[in-house]
């Protein structure tokens, strides 16, 4: 046997003595399970180079994983913003956005996938992007947050969709920042029929295959909670959300405006 798996499933059986930081209680502990249980990974000083991040590391189980992620926001706040990544991105590049979210009465849990970054992905089993950002609702949810909010970038805006389709408890809404309509063998355009909560899907007009791809989720989406949004230029994901870009501030407005209707800080 590989002795790293044996090392790794003893690690997971006695995360005490492995990993620092803080893990959510639904972590698997029978001991009768032949799944292998990987650590959770340390905190990290000055975590995207910000030492302010220090102390808002958290992890939680996913998946026969660990998701590394930070928290910020006050811890009596109900309404939390589960934000996810884009392909070739991590939890760092929501930073600035999730520090605005969480000024204005958010909490804000932004992770790393499973795998990536400093996530640990599971030894065995099947991942799924999605899987993941269900992960991350539980997890605020076990911290206190009373309503939700899906937010996620590309590929994460992808997994907020199909994950809010089959959520429970439902999420209070979910946003699609250039959401492709198939990703990793997962589809967010087959999920869009079965969204009860209300949809944001925000696109840039120059963004054609993100576009085209929003439209089409947008009419499969049943009408009355959904919302398609293009802004001028051309940015993708997070880009869309950079102060200064073309259609940021359009962007902005257009994700400040849903929560306001379907999630205002509590």
């Amino acid at each position: 046997m590989d002795m790293r798996i044996v090392v790794l499933a003893a690690c997971g059986l006695l995360l005490t003595g492995c990993a620092g930081g803080s893990t959510s209680t639904n972590a698997p502990t029978d001991a009768s399970t032949a799944v292998p249980v990987v650590a959770a990974p340390s905190p990290t000083n000055g975590w995207c180079a910000d030492p302010e991040l220090n102390d808002k590391q958290v992890t939680f189980a996913s998946q026969g994983g660990y998701l590394a992620a930070y928290l910020l926001g006050d811890a009596r706040a109900k309404v939390a913003l589960v934000v996810a990544p884009q392909s070739g991105a991590d939890a760092c590049s929501w930073l600035e956005w999730a520090k605005r979210q969480a000024a204005v009465g958010y909490r804000v849990l932004a992770f790393d996938f499973s795998g990536e970054g400093r996530s640990v992905r599971g030894i065995t089993g099947t991942f799924t992007a999605s899987g993941d950002v269900e992960a991350a609702a539980a997890y605020v949810r076990e911290q206190g947050a009373v309503g939700v909010v899906l937010v996620g970038a590309s590929r994460g805006g992808t997994a907020v969709l199909v994950a809010a389709a089959r959520l429970t408890p439902p999420a209070a809404g979910v946003v699609s920042v250039s959401g492709v309509a198939e990703y990793m063998h997962e589809s967010a355009v087959q999920a869009a029929p079965r969204l009860t909560v209300p949809v944001l899907f925000l696109v840039a007009a120059d963004d054609s295959r993100a576009a085209d791809d929003a439209r089409t989720m947008y009419d499969a989406t049943p009408g009355g909670r959904r919302t398609l949004s293009v802004v001028p230029g051309r940015g993708h994901g997070r880009a869309l959300l950079t102060v200064g870009a073309d259609g940021s501030a359009e962007a902005s407005a257009a994700i400040a405006a849903f929560l306001t209707a379907n999630a205002k800080p509590a």
